[in-house]
């Protein structure tokens, strides 16, 4: 089991996204606004689609095969075939929650000896397990961050002259 400051404070982050993300969800339903030509729904489409192939099956690989090649993803194409676009924000964050607990309960039992363990990434080079879990909670606060910006388009409009605070 990962111990440590860092990984106590990766494994706050992935427990606590599915719920962030719940909590926003009435206010994400109602907004159009898009960051980097993604919506929110999009975002959290990501986020489920990425929680089963770049994390669990890399995890997955890592164990059970000896220093595996990973490939990257092409998450635009993979939202177009997943057919996230179908289902609903609450939806897709429900599926998220399921997805996350049961990711985390294998990544929480994982031995200081599989934590070491390696593959080699197409663009990253070698890798570890234990830095994948780490990627994986820095890919949800970049994307929490993403979400936040998507929050906060339709708001400036009407903030008047506060605005100034936030030199916009």
């Amino acid at each position: 089991m990962l111990k440590g400051g860092a990984s106590e404070a990766a494994f706050a982050v992935l427990d606590s996204t599915p719920n962030v993300l719940r909590s926003l969800t009435p206010a994400l339903e109602q907004s159009t606004a898009q960051d980097e030509g993604w919506s929110a729904a999009d975002v959290v489409a990501h986020l489920v689609d990425a929680e089963t192939v770049a994390f669990a099956e890399r995890i997955r690989r890592m164990v059970d095969e000896d220093d595996p090649f990973i490939e990257s993803i092409d998450p635009p194409r993979r939202l177009l075939e997943g057919g996230y676009s179908e289902r609903t924000l609450a939806e897709l964050v429900d599926e998220l929650a399921k997805l996350r607990s049961a990711n985390l309960a294998v990544a929480r039992a994982l031995s200081p000896e599989q934590l070491a363990r390696t593959a080699r990434h197409d663009e990253a080079g070698e890798i570890t397990l234990e830095g994948i879990i780490h990627q994986w909670a820095y890919h949800d606060l970049m994307h929490l961050s993403q979400v936040a910006s998507i929050l906060q388009e339709p708001l400036v409009t009407r903030m008047g002259n506060t605005r100034r605070f936030y030199g916009l």
